[in-house]
């Protein structure tokens, strides 16, 4: 049944009749004032609608400019990176220059600064161990010792890695009758041994447990942190355990046993405790073993166990062991009875 503008006055449907006219209205003044077409209006808007989609679509990855590798040509001597300006625009190219001196391969910028360790006023807290890191920061390469091969992997490199990675044999010659290490053809053997292992670090770590089950290696006792630990052998076996231990030594006269250690794949780091913090935070070790170690507990008012309790998290305990000569010397006697 057709719809009449009569029929819709008869059954009083003002505001709907009134709408209508309004949208007539608009319609024709949108059609008077426009400069195109409806075609044209609504082909506009597809055109619109297909570049909003293209601007919102994903922006395609943008690589990074390419870097080349180090030169072998690159000349010795330098402590900075230089851009090379003869590439093209576009490509940036560093060309890295070795870190020169008569120590390169071992060389330790906060650790070999010294100009400042010979600025000391005092060496007597081991002042000349700590950090002393140069300003502005080196940016040279360490070069690789000569002969330098593909670390053992682990657990291999435990027991033994190559001699032309870490090429110290001082510390062999000077720990021979220790069984720290000792050199085999083209590798350098640690046989768990030690100062204060003279049975064998397996037995020692036994011996420690069963002196105080309460320590549970593995269970109760899981992070531990080894003072002085010389090449780390007493944390690589209680990996065994389950156990993770980062070990610590100075760099000092016995070259190079941290090397040692991270050649071998066992977490270590060069530190020293003496008027710096260790770089420790508060409460993270179970257990801090210190065997055979000559560390001065009582100086400064006890200041080196004050730093100990610190990271040692509480209930956690303390391990010093020493060897039976210890107990001759007048200066330890007293200390064991701090």
């Amino acid at each position: 049944m057709a719809i009449s503008v009569q029929s819709l006055i008869a059954e009083r449907k003002y505001p709907f009749v009134f709408s209508l006219f309004v949208l007539l209205i608009f319609v024709a003044c949108l059609l008077l004032t426009s400069d195109q077409s409806p075609l044209n209006f609504t082909s506009d808007l597809v055109r619109m609608g297909s570049r909003s989609q293209t601007t919102s679509s994903p922006p395609r990855p943008v690589s990074n400019p390419p870097i080349s590798n180090p030169s072998p040509e690159t000349v010795r001597g330098g402590d900075h990176l230089s851009l090379n300006s003869s590439v093209t625009p576009g490509e940036v190219q560093l060309n890295w220059k070795l870190c020169e001196g008569v120590v390169a391969v071992d060389y330790i910028p906060c650790l070999d600064n010294f100009v400042a360790i010979k600025a000391l006023k005092s060496r007597r807290h081991m002042e000349h161990r700590e950090r002393h890191c140069p300003e502005p920061n080196l940016q040279c390469l360490i070069p690789l010792p000569k002969g330098y091969k593909v670390p053992v992997p682990w657990p291999k490199s435990r027991d033994m890695i190559w001699f032309d990675n870490v090429p110290h044999p001082k510390l062999v010659e000077y720990k021979k009758d220790q069984n720290w290490v000792r050199k085999s053809g083209d590798y350098l053997v640690f046989p768990g041994g030690g100062t204060q292992f003279k049975d064998g670090v397996t037995h020692y770590i036994d011996f420690v447990e069963k002196t105080l089950p309460i320590i549970d290696w593995g269970k109760h006792t899981r992070v531990i942190l080894d003072v002085g630990c010389g090449v780390a052998s007493f944390g690589g076996y209680l990996l065994d355990k389950d156990v993770i231990t980062m070990s610590f030594a100075p760099k000092d006269e016995h070259e190079a046993q941290i090397q040692f250690a991270l050649e071998r794949g066992i977490p270590a780091t060069l530190s020293v405790i003496g008027t710096q913090r260790l770089p420790f935070p508060d409460n993270v070790y179970d257990l801090i073993h210190c065997a055979r170690c000559r560390v001065h507990w009582d100086a400064d008012g006890g200041k080196p166990l004050l730093e100990l309790n610190r990271v040692l998290r509480p209930g956690g305990f303390f391990v010093w062991s020493a060897t039976p000569v210890y107990r001759s010397d007048e200066r330890d006697q007293n200390l064991w009875w701090l």
